[in-house]
Formats: structure tokens, sequence, C-alpha cells
């Protein structure tokens, strides 16, 4: 099947496309919701989305969606379906978070002719890093939020010998370990879909409100 994977260039969105390849769908391209004034997303640097993308080897496509943001993204949907011929689209999704977003996929592509595939989709959280982290994924931490973390933690790298420090941290503090609920976001710089590792450029830390997060020096 022809698909687009909703791209953040996080652990879940990776995976989620790891997943779809080692399952025989045709990955067109991936696909980065631009959402006017939230752009660029906190903790997801654009430069480094483009170092994920030209490692990987697929299309990278900035998507801008109009507000309201249910019907932008609907509408943003079609025309993908139009332009790029896909007939699925896949997100790195795992659970419903909160009833404003409720299934947000699901919801959005509503009568439209696309399957959503969610690989990862009600899976137990603790499985799915450890299922990041065995499948060799590498990532760093971009944002993370107090008072779970510290500042200490943006440029702190993600691995199978690193996690045992987040999963201390999710069981002293009762946090989400993939940080669904937004306790945390990291860039993936290496894995089974790269074909070579990234580096990270020069960035400070940077705070708004109850969170830290990497701004890249230009």
């Amino acid at each position: 099947m022809k698909v687009a994977v909703s791209w953040s260039g996080g652990l879940e969105s990776s995976l989620a496309l790891h997943k779809v390849i080692e399952e025989g769908h045709d990955v067109v391209c991936l696909v980065t919701f631009v959402l006017g004034k939230y752009w660029p997303a906190m903790g997801h640097p654009p430069k480094i989305m483009n170092s994920q993308t030209e490692s990987i080897g697929i299309p990278h496509l900035l998507v801008n969606v109009d507000e309201p943001f249910k019907e932008g993204y609907h509408n943003a949907i079609a025309e993908l379906i139009k332009t790029q011929g896909i007939e699925g689209i896949v997100t790195g999704d795992i659970y419903v978070v909160d009833e404003t977003h409720g299934n947000w996929m699901e919801d959005v592509t509503e009568g439209l002719d696309i399957k959503v595939i969610v690989p990862l989709w009600e899976q137990d959280t603790f499985e799915v890093l450890d299922d990041e982290m065995s499948s060799g994924f590498r990532a760093i931490f971009t944002c993370v939020k107090q008072p779970f973390f510290t500042k200490e933690w943006i440029g702190k790298e993600l691995n199978q010998h690193t996690v045992k420090d987040l999963l201390a941290l999710a069981k002293e503090t009762g946090m989400d370990p993939c940080g669904e609920n937004g306790e945390y976001h990291t860039m993936v710089i290496d894995g089974p879909i790269f074909k070579k590792p990234i580096s990270i450029p020069e960035f400070t830390i940077e705070q708004a409100q109850e969170r830290f997060f990497m701004k890249i020096k230009e």
C-alpha cells in the first residue's frame, strides 16, 4: 500500500516508519503538518528534521494546516491523496491522550478514502520504549517538562545503555515512559531506518513556562 508517515522526527514516528517498511508498505513521503504560529514546534528543530530525512532517503513534505485545525488536517490529507496517490497514513500515536484531541487521525480523515495505520496503537508504553531501544534507535532529548525533568536533560542521548535513567524517572514520578502526555520530546539521530547517524548542531537551552527546549544556533 502507498502510504505517508506523519513525521515529528521523534522515537514513535521513527518506530512506526520502521514497522510499516518491514510490513512491506511503499512509503511515498514523510509529512510534517505545519500549524501556523505553532511552527516550528517546540522540541522538533527543522534543521535536525532536514538531516534526518536526508539520511533516511524518503521525501519530506511540510504541509500547511489552516485553522480550524480539524478541518485543516482533513483538507491537507485530502490534498495528499490527490497529489501523492497515498492510500494510507501512518502515525506513531499510542493511545487517546485527552478528550480534546480524541483519536485525532481517525477523526480528521472521516469521509476520506484513506486507511489510518497505527502500528503502536494501545501497546504498553514500557514495551514500546523497549522496542525502540532494542531496535537500535538512538535519540536526544529536545524538549522536557518540569517537574519531571531538569534542563540538564536537554541534549542527553537516549539509547539502550542510558534508558535506565529514564525508566527510573518514570517509576519515581509516575510519568508515561514514552512521554505521551507531553512530558518530553526527542529527535532520533540513528537507527535501522537511517543510512548514517546524524550530528546535532550547536544549540542553546531555552525556557518557555514549564518547559526547557533545544534551540539550534544559526
